[in-house]
C-alpha cells in the first residue's frame, strides 16, 4: 500500500512523498479514528511518571513493566501487558520497531484498560509536554527531564528515518538495475 500524506505534514502540495508499508506491518484505517493504525508485534517497556493515585516519579523510575505493542499510530499505542496499570496514569515508554531505532523517553497517558487472558490491553494516548498541564502541576512539570517528549514527535522522527532509509534502498536498487 502506498500512502501520500504530505498535506497533513506541512509539506507543500506540489511535493510528493510516497512510501510503502511492507510486512510485518499492516495498516488499519477506521473512519472513526484520526490516525492510521499499524499492526505490529514489538516489545515495549514503561515506567510510571505519575500514578492515578497521585504518586510522582519525575525521573521515570516509578512502577513499570514490559509488554507487547499490538498496534501503533501517531495518536498512541495499544499494548498487552501482565502489569496492572490504572487509567489516567502518565507513563514514560521505550520501544523498538523492527529494522529501526529504539524510541525512548516517550510520554503517554493511559486512556483505557481491558482485562484480557490474564493480562491487560492498555490504550495509551500520545501526550505532549504542553498537555501534561492537565495532569501535572507546574512544579512537577519543571522537575521532568527535557529529554522526555511526545510519542508523536518521536514517532515522526522514527518514521521519517524509516521512510528515508527505504527510499535510499529503493533508489540504490533502481540505479543498479
Amino acid at each position: 500500500m502506498t500512502l501520500n500524506r504530505t498535506q497533513d505534514r506541512g509539506v507543500p502540495p506540489s511535493t510528493t512523498v510516497d512510501f510503502e508499508v511492507r510486512p510485518p506491518f499492516q495498516i488499519m484505517e477506521d473512519n472513526r479514528r484520526r490516525f492510521i493504525r499499524i499492526d505490529i508485534d514489538e516489545p515495549i517497556t514503561f515506567n510510571t511518571i505519575k500514578s492515578a493515585e497521585g504518586g510522582f516519579w519525575p525521573a521515570g523510575d516509578g512502577p513499570g513493566g514490559t509488554g507487547e505493542i499490538l498496534n501503533i499510530s501517531a495518536g498512541g499505542i495499544l499494548m498487552y501487558t501482565a502489569e496492572p496499570i490504572m487509567e489516567q496514569a502518565v507513563l514514560l515508554m521505550s520501544l523498538a520497531i523492527e529494522g529501526c531505532d529504539v524510541i525512548d523517553n516517550i510520554l503517554g497517558l493511559v486512556k483505557r484498560i481491558e482485562i484480557d487472558s490474564g493480562g491487560y490491553l492498555v490504550g495509551v494516548e500520545s501526550i505532549t509536554r504542553e498537555k501534561l498541564e492537565d495532569h501535572l502541576d507546574a512544579l512537577q512539570i519543571a522537575q521532568l527531564p527535557t529529554t522526555m517528549a511526545s510519542f508523536t514527535e518521536r514517532l515522526q522522527t522514527l518514521l521519517n528515518r524509516y521512510i528515508y532509509s527505504r527510499k535510499l534502498g529503493t533508489e540504490t536498487n533502481d540505479q543498479k538495475a
